[in-house]
């Protein structure tokens, strides 16, 4: 498996997991498949072109995208200590080889170099049991739960908010 940041050659596979995700697993994302499937490829190029405070990690079986997540740096001045782990997500045929943990050590050990970035923070479903342990056993904290934070098709989900000190 190969882990490394996405650029604008890998739009059109990252539209393809990315959809996968919000078709299959609306609760993991708070955007959903009706709005993101309108992005248009080259749109979507310009959304993964790296910056210093917002990327996209992309893990590869050979040259296939199994899996994603964006990392986005709070801008503000009393805030860009700060960051957010969002749009987490590994293809099912995928899951349970460790692609997950991998994709957030590497992007642990790619914020570490990150000036002035203290803490990462993220936001699980509250009953994404397996999900809430991984972050948990790579020193998550929760530091709050949302009720109602999601509304899906008239049902509504809760959230819990985690932090890792960095």
């Amino acid at each position: 498996m190969n882990i490394r940041i996405l650029g604008y050659k890998d739009a059109e596979q990252y539209k393809k997991v990315r959809l996968h995700g919000l078709l299959n697993s609306p609760t993991l994302f708070s955007s959903s498949f009706e709005h993101e499937n309108n992005y248009t490829v080259p749109e979507i190029e310009q959304r993964l072109r790296p910056q210093a405070d917002k990327f996209t990690l992309g893990a590869f079986e050979e040259n296939e995208l199994i899996g994603i997540a964006t990392f986005k740096r709070e801008t503000g001045a009393k805030l860009n200590h700060k960051g957010v782990l969002v749009g987490l997500y590994v293809m099912p045929e995928s899951r349970g080889k460790g692609v997950a943990r991998d994709m957030i050590e590497e992007l642990l050990r790619l914020l570490r170099e990150n000036e002035g970035l203290e803490q990462l923070h993220l936001t699980v479903e509250s009953t994404n049991a397996q999900a809430i342990s991984l972050y948990e056993s790579l020193g998550f904290k929760q530091f709050a739960k949302e009720q109602r934070a999601l509304k899906i098709d008239g049902n509504y989900y809760d959230q819990v908010w985690m932090a890792k000190e960095l």
